[in-house]
């Protein structure tokens, strides 16, 4: 249950959420939209959980996916600049609060040398993030350049990964192909040899601030714009987010391995 209308409806465009969502309900999920809980309560051996319009579910068991906020106690004693539109300890674009403090990971509202400001919540994120204020502590100053990845598998024949400001508040552009049984998340996790994705994203090298990546190719595929006609399987594909007509953000529909050659764009 979510407050959205679809699934993933914060991130994907509209077509495309309802799409997973139908997908997701022919695996057998009981999926309840525009669901906010009012209260929770335990009676007769199980859970009661009552929504805002007047649904109720029962149910054994209850998994919360509610984000989190960044633990900033530190600011006051430590004289640290917090932010006031993301939230978290406000950084410059080497991930420095002040003299001789850095902060990295969910809790530094960075300066994105391309995106502008950003607070990130992502694995991958906070890896990269701690590496670079490590270096910089030792005087290096490397802006942090990085663009991290995050991805989710909604079921076993679809995934996808993303990368930027992926917002469905924002105008895009799809185009999609027919997939293979080889284009499924779990056929991706059995190639990586790891279901976290991020730490096999391809190698990447920073030499003198430049990125360099090293990436394998592309098949050409033959591709269908979207949205499409209701009724359309949306079986592989990349979805570009648009601000301002240039492009901030990448979805990769069940296409995996593939993020090095996305963050080139």
């Amino acid at each position: 249950m979510f407050p959205e209308s679809g699934n993933m409806g914060k991130v994907l465009p509209e077509y495309l959420s309802h799409w997973t969502t139908e997908k997701v309900k022919r695996e057998g999920v009981n999926v309840l939209t525009d669901a906010v809980v009012k209260s929770v309560c335990y009676r007769d051996g199980k859970l009661h959980i009552h929504l805002k319009d007047g649904r109720q579910v029962q149910t054994d068991h209850i998994v919360a996916a509610v984000g989190l906020e960044p633990n900033t106690e530190l600011a006051k004693s430590g004289g640290l600049e917090l932010d006031g539109d993301f939230g978290g300890y406000r950084v410059n674009a080497e991930l420095q609060a002040r003299n001789n403090v850095w902060v990295a990971g969910d809790a530094a509202c960075f300066y994105d040398i391309k995106l502008g400001r950003r607070r990130v919540e992502h694995h991958d994120h906070a890896v990269v993030s701690g590496r670079l204020a490590g270096e910089n502590m030792t005087g290096v100053a490397k802006p942090y350049w990085h663009q991290s990845m995050f991805w989710s598998d909604l079921g076993p024949e679809v995934g996808y990964e993303a990368i930027g400001i992926v917002d469905s508040a924002l105008p895009t552009v799809g185009v999609f192909a027919k997939a293979t049984e080889k284009d499924t998340p779990k056929r991706a996790s059995e190639e990586s040899g790891t279901g976290i994705r991020s730490e096999h994203d391809g190698e990447i090298v920073q030499s003198e601030g430049q990125a360099v990546e090293l990436a394998p190719s592309v098949p050409d595929v033959p591709a269908t714009p979207a949205p499409a006609q209701q009724g359309e399987s949306y079986g592989k594909g990349v979805v570009f987010y648009l601000r301002d007509n240039v492009v901030v953000g990448i979805v990769l529909w069940n296409v995996f391995n593939r993020m090095p050659i996305a963050r080139k764009a």
